[in-house]
């Protein structure tokens, strides 16, 4: 690997959390299945920083599209019926969506959409290894990414981006997230932490350089929620079969 090159972070970052999450609660997984993902994450995860940039550029060769193609055939094993089709079709919307916004021009809608489309594999994910469970996390990751991106969208001082836009995202997000809960009430709890976050998001940064931080103290954050989510829906799930 070239010395030079700087690798984003924060593309496998969110996808090991990702996968991760696409496991939850770890009642019912294929553990076969969970180990034969990890080769394939590892593929996919510097296709997509590979791609990144020539996407958002629109400098897409024959090349490029060939080497998304192994990412691609995960889709030919997973078991499908009528709703998981449904499934599938978020993360594929949500990626013809990000190539759209950046065809456009809308960037930074094409770099939100584009990190809500990495959180929402967990349901591919999910559905391969068999986990019969894993809906209700990976949505409540998709919906706290998206809001999280627009939260780091309206923090950065450069971007037109009004602070309402992330506090009626997180809203709608809540009551989404509150009417899937009822029967897992205790998994509410991880959302205490993003409300006061996204409600109350304070004002923009006051320099570009202030970014990094911001970076910094979102990922302890992400991890926080990751590890609130394992434990509340774990023992939600138990209860429920006591």
């Amino acid at each position: 690997m070239n010395r030079g090159k700087v690798r984003n972070h924060a593309l496998y970052f969110l996808g090991v959390l990702t996968y991760v999450v696409a496991l939850l609660p770890f009642l019912s997984v294929n553990l076969v299945k969970a180990l034969v993902l990890i080769p394939i994450i590892a593929y996919t995860l510097p296709i997509m920083e590979y791609l990144q940039p020539k996407i958002m550029s629109l400098k897409i060769g024959y090349k490029d599209i060939l080497v998304m193609i192994p990412p691609i055939i995960l889709y030919i094993f997973l078991p499908y019926n009528e709703i998981r089709i449904v499934y599938v079709l978020i993360p594929l919307v949500l990626m013809l969506l990000t190539l759209a916004l950046y065809l456009t021009k809308y960037t930074m809608w094409g770099n939100v959409i584009g990190t809500a489309f990495e959180a929402s594999i967990s349901i591919v994910w999910g559905l391969f290894i068999n986990n019969p469970l894993f809906l209700i996390p990976s949505i409540y990751w998709l919906l706290y990414i998206f809001t999280g991106a627009l939260y780091v969208e309206y923090k950065i001082p450069y971007r037109k981006l009004d602070k309402r836009v992330v506090q009626i995202s997180w809203v709608i997000s809540l009551a989404l997230l509150i009417v899937l809960s009822l029967k897992n009430p205790i998994t509410l709890i991880t959302l205490i932490e993003p409300s006061t976050r996204y409600l109350i998001p304070g004002e923009k940064l006051k320099s570009p350089k202030e970014i990094r931080e911001l970076g910094k103290r979102g990922s302890k954050k992400d991890i926080l929620f990751v590890v609130l989510l394992t434990i509340t829906y774990t023992l939600s799930r138990i209860f429920l079969t006591i």
